[in-house]
């Protein structure tokens, strides 16, 4: 067993369940008769040590001079023992005058010192007895020496005798026998003699005998019955039945119990919440404890004095109780039956409260067991660790029924019939996901183990879940049913999984191993594995030991070695041991970059070198340009902008150009890659398949994650960075684990502290138009970073106007380009032909921008049209609605507040898209019974809906695949019901799905012979770095204001991989605010077209107040000119 399972046995064996007295249960001595003495003495010894060992509290002038504090000179009067009533009126009165002689006392000592002038003060009051000074006397009382007791006489030795079972008197006043009523011993001895000790089962009658009183006793639960004994000032009535409790007895006025126990934490000297001691006077608070409890322990407890005295808490034997006055025993087991809940002839537990009908038991007993008996709850064995998940439940055979012996029959002739057998019902069982261990080591525990040790969660889960039928099988692969047992039949491993695993919940891939993180020896010397597993975070890691049974892990462990020889420069590994079959596995050594370089960097390529031809991949001619491109550029110190087109693999060229400087032995790395977070994902796959020599670490995931990979992931020191989830710098000399590190942008910030303490090699920005504002913190934080080159990735390059351009400029080369005023004015004119060029001259060396036009001269066609749209009679009510409530607003002479005028606008943009995505029509419009919308009139109360829904049916048929992309992810939702009602497969990918979800979604549209025909995508999560070359048919349901962002969407199905002509619809509703920002779109585009390629355009992209009033009132003419012409026509 590794340490981490010894660790978690011992967690489990510590984590009880609400009671678990079995564990605390003291061993009884055989001899009643030797055993009464012994306590005696015991006893005496006990009050010795009380006597000389009970410390008094300290006095508040005692507690002011050891904490140098200045005490307060105040007689009390008659009249403040007559007020000062209580604790709380003393503090208010007391607690001013303390603070004013010291301003700065901490909080903790003025609670001390106000507990300890209130015993004072109780103490002194002449005209009311005070607790505490009962309760010394109480405490004095117990240390009292009693006398010594005369030996007893040797009594003969009595023949063993017959434990009759224990009973109550039940409370309907109905007499029943009980085992300690005087005589007893007498009548059963002569019944008994010469017999072996026997003992029965303990059987108890109980009556419940009005519905109150059924309710009252319902309220009792093991937990509470059996709990520790502790006691608060404010819950001080609470104790705990039996006769065998202390002896407490009643204030008369006050609302609480005296015990003989002192009032006061013996450690701390206060009140409170205390707990105790059983077997001796003393009181604790659990936080003055050492270890300190986080809840009172259950049954018995001794306190640390006592367990160091060795004196432990014992039961009186019967003999005992009779001589002190043959009292009845008051039982404290439950009356009714913990399963069924009812009354009667119940059998009950000897270790615990529980009490159980003989048929209610599972299996049933068919009658009362000899000797002492344990509830099913007292011998439930516990669980082998902390249960994390729930995974399933399923019904198990029932549990066997224990053997009944064969009496021998008094006719041998005539033998007895076999004893009765009473079968047990089905059982659940749960299917759990253990804490701290893997999906390899989920099994099956018992319905009563989970109740015991976790019930929180069972109860969670019995609310949420049919607990009468199992649920359905969730199969984790996610495969249609006919594909999965195609492939169980090809793989029997596969179908093996399926049964033990897959089919509930447990998806494949989380049982693979990613890699191998570390590793470390237990104290026997054998070695474990922490492993990180595929699709899972790295918070999810377990350890594992070196001989489990998993696929690949015998090659995985090799290149784990490799790669620590190949960083470390030695070899480190254990002994070679030999796999399961007895042959000795085969090594590759990983090939160690030249430590000087074997290629010049300037000399170009005339083919792709063989490391390239080495993955198995093939760049292209224009790729492979950029590659030399790159290498020049980096020869020459010049930071550089790779802005090709979307499409035409910007990712491959960078992770070719990294690894490049890495097998050529120009830069051994590290190299920073920061990139949106939806398009990580495909950066790890590109790096297996370009750069599989490189150690790629993704640096996301959350707190808990993010630890695990600065532990084990940046080096291979064990205290290179302090480990925790506090972010901390790395140590410089340690030694750097990985090639490249991942990660987003927003941990570039977050995380600066020990990203920004390592010396990169090489930092790329994917998606770099998020450092077009020098004022972003990005931006900002980026440039503190130790970084030797500098790689941009952008497909736009200037969105808006040039002051964004010099923005990429400034981060590049921040001493070149320094002066944005001086840069804006010498290109105030652009328009003049000797500016272009000086512009172009300036950006040439550091940015390099291809258009699929020029590198794919034979690549499919991109056609667009923009369709026209009318509105429907409901969406032309709601936009004249719009504009006559801002009248005011649109007729200003200053075109109105800009804010009011956008706020306008986005209101028209909805109106433009459906009527339903404001919150009245929506309220209105009429639901099906699962809540989506009626597809009828979802359709007719927008044209768009309209023109799309006669689209789809002509593409559909003409074997085309949709996407439709919208900026409002309401308008996702109601183009999800329409397709709903029009039956059409589709996938969905918006802001809220994450990195995992999303590339799944987009595995399952690209998958051949994929059933789905539309993607609905948000233009902004949807339009950076996915790959959908599968669809050819692109629909902008609505324009976005930046056309980038549009251009950026439709070539997600206009790239590499593309075979067939691609057809871009782009909606626009006639005579309306949509109209026109397509026409100011144009202009922002016209300004690309210049800069980075020659043209026409103006300088700036940005609109003003004038063209937000001009897009405003664009088509309300002839709006409002139908709506008079209807009327006319009516007349």
């Amino acid at each position: 067993m590794s340490e981490n399972e010894e660790e978690i046995e011992e967690k489990s064996e510590s984590e009880g369940s609400d009671y678990s007295p079995n564990k605390k249960k003291k061993k009884k001595l055989k001899d009643k008769k030797e055993k009464k003495p012994k306590r005696k003495k015991k006893d005496e010894e006990e009050d010795d040590n009380e006597d000389g060992g009970l410390k008094e509290p300290k006095s508040s002038a005692q507690l002011m001079e050891e904490w140098g504090l200045d005490d307060v000179d105040y007689v009390f009067s008659e009249e403040d023992y007559h007020t000062l009533t209580n604790y709380k009126a003393f503090s208010q009165f007391l607690r001013p005058l303390i603070a004013k002689k010291n301003p700065k006392i901490p909080m903790s000592k003025m609670m001390t010192v106000l507990g300890a002038k209130w015993r004072e003060f109780s103490a002194n009051n002449p005209f009311k007895g005070s607790s505490a000074a009962a309760a010394a006397a109480a405490v004095a009382a117990t240390v009292t020496i009693a006398p010594a007791l005369p030996a007893s006489p040797q009594l003969p030795a009595l023949p063993p005798v017959i434990r009759k079972a224990k009973t109550k008197e039940g409370k309907g006043g109905v007499g029943v026998w009980g085992c300690s009523c005087p005589g007893e011993h007498s009548l059963n001895s002569g019944m008994t003699a010469g017999l072996p000790a026997l003992g029965l089962g303990v059987l108890c009658f109980f009556f419940l005998q009005s519905e109150e009183e059924e309710r009252e006793e319902s309220d009792f639960d093991s937990a509470s019955i059996n709990s520790s004994s502790v006691r608060s000032e404010c819950s001080a009535g609470l104790g705990k039945r039996g006769k065998k409790r202390k002896k407490k007895k009643r204030i008369e006025e006050g609302d609480g119990y005296e015990t003989d126990h002192q009032d006061y934490c013996e450690v701390c000297q206060q009140g409170g919440e205390i707990i105790l001691c059983d077997t001796c006077p003393r009181a604790y608070h659990l936080v003055c404890l050492d270890p300190e409890l986080e809840k009172a322990p259950e049954g018995k407890w001794s306190c640390p004095h006592c367990e160091k005295e060795g004196i432990q808490w014992e039961p009186k034997e019967e003999e005992e109780e009779e001589e002190d006055g043959g009292e009845e025993e008051e039982d404290d087991h439950m009356e009714f039956c913990r399963v069924c809940k009812d009354g009667g002839e119940l059998l009950c537990c000897d270790t615990c409260p529980s009490s159980y009908h003989l048929h209610c038991l599972n299996p049933p007993l068919p009658e009362i067991p000899n000797g002492e008996w344990l509830c099913p709850r007292c011998t439930c064995p516990p669980l082998k660790g902390k249960v994390q998940r729930i995974l399933h439940w399923a019904w198990k055979e029932p549990p066997p029924a224990p053997l009944q012996p064969v009496l021998p029959s008094p006719d041998p002739e005539l033998p007895l019939p076999p004893p009765k057998v009473l079968e047990g019902i089905p059982e659940r069982e749960f299917f759990v996901k253990w804490a701290g261990l893997s999906y390899w080591h989920c099994s099956w525990v018992k319905e009563l183990q989970l109740e015991l040790y976790h019930t929180v969660m069972f109860r969670n889960y019995q609310r949420k879940n049919d607990m009468d039928e199992p649920p359905a099988f969730d199969y984790g692969s996610g495969d249609e049913d006919s594909q999965r047992e195609k492939r169980k039949n090809k793989d029997p491993q596969y179908a093996k999984m399926e049964e033990r695993f897959y089919r509930y919940g447990i998806k494949p891939e989380w049982m693979m191993i990613h890699r191998i993180l570390n590793h470390s020896f237990d104290k026997k010397g054998d070695i474990h594995y922490l492993i990180k597993w595929k699709d899972l975070p790295y918070d999810q890691c377990t350890w594992e030991i070196d001989d489990i049974d998993i696929p690949y892990y015998e090659n995985l462990k090799v290149l784990y070695w490799n790669h620590r020889e190949l960083m470390l420069g030695e070899d480190t590994r254990p002994l070679k041991k030999l796999n399961k079959k007895g042959k000795k596995l085969k090594e590759e050594k990983l090939e160690k970059p030249p430590e000087t370089p074997l290629v010049d960097p300037t000399v170009k390529f005339d083919k792709q070198p063989w490391y390239i031809d080495a993955t198995g991949g093939t760049l292209h001619p224009y790729q492979l340009e950029g590659l030399n491109w790159l290498r020049f550029s980096w020869a020459q110190g010049t930071d550089t902008i790779l802005a090709d087109e979307m499409g035409l693999g910007k990712t491959v060229q960078t992770i070719v150009f990294l690894y490049s400087l890495y097998k050529e032995g120009h830069s051994k790395g590290p190299y920073l890659v920061s990139a949106p977070l939806s398009t990580i994902i495909n950066w790890e796959r590109e790096f297996e398949m370009w750069a599989p020599d490189f150690y790629v670490v993704t640096y996301t995931g959350d707190k808990e994650s993010r630890s695990v990979i600065r532990e084990n992931e940046f080096s291979f020191e064990d205290n290179a960075i302090r480990s925790g989830k506090k972010v901390f710098r790395m140590k410089k000399e340690a030694q750097i684990k990985f090639h490249v590190l991942l990660t987003s942008y927003e941990l570039i910030t977050i995380d600066q502290a020990v990203l920004g303490s390592i010396e990169w090699a090489c930092l790329v920005v994917d998606e770099a138009h998020r450092l077009k504002n020098n004022q972003s913190k990005f931006f900002r934080v980026l440039n503190s970073y130790k970084i030797d080159y500098k790689l941009l990735l952008t497909g736009t390059p200037l969105q808006n106007n040039l002051e964004e351009l010099f923005h990429l400029l400034n981060f590049l080369t921040p001493e070149r380009f320094n002066n944005l005023e001086g840069f804006l004015e010498e290109f105030a004119d652009i328009s003049k032909e000797d500016q272009i060029k000086k512009l172009h001259d300036l950006l040439g060396p550091h940015m390099l921008r291809r258009l699929k036009a020029d590198v794919f001269k034979n690549m499919p066609a991109k056609t667009e049209l923009i369709v026209r749209v009318e509105l429907s009679q409901m969406q032309k009510k709601y936009y004249k609605f719009i504009l006559t409530r801002n009248f005011e607003a649109l007729n200003s002479k200053g075109g109105g507040n800009q804010v009011s005028l956008l706020n306008i606008m986005m209101d028209l943009k909805k109106c433009c898209n459906h009527p339903y995505l404001f919150p009245v029509a929506a309220v209105e419009a009429p639901m099906l019974p699962n809540g989506s919308y009626d597809g009828n009139s979802l359709v007719k109360s927008s044209g768009k809906l309209m023109l799309l829904q006669k689209m789809l049916k002509k593409l559909r048929d003409g074997g085309h695949r949709v996407l439709i992309f919208s900026q409002m992810t309401k308008m996702l939702d109601l183009l999800e019901d329409f397709l709903e009602y029009e039956g059409y497969k589709y996938e969905r990918i918006d802001g809220g799905i994450t990195g995992g979800l999303r590339q799944e979604a987009i595995d399952r549209f690209n998958a051949p012979g994929a059933q789905q025909f539309c993607f609905l995508l948000s233009t902004r999560a949807g339009g950076l770095g996915i790959n959908l070359a599968t669809a050819d048919t692109v629909i902008i349901y609505d324009s976005d204001w930046n056309p980038h962002n549009d251009i950026q969407a439709f070539s997600r199905a206009h790239r590499i991989g593309q075979n067939k002509k691609v057809m871009i619809y782009r909606f626009v509703t006639r005579a309306s605010v949509e109209e026109r920002i397509t026409q100011v779109a144009k202009r922002k585009m016209m300004l690309t077209h210049l800069v980075v390629r020659p043209g026409l355009g103006s300088k700036s992209g940005s609109m003003t107040k004038q063209e937000l009033d001009d897009i405003l009132k664009f088509g309300t003419e002839e709006l409002f000119k139908d709506d008079v012409e209807g009327e006319v026509g009516m007349l």
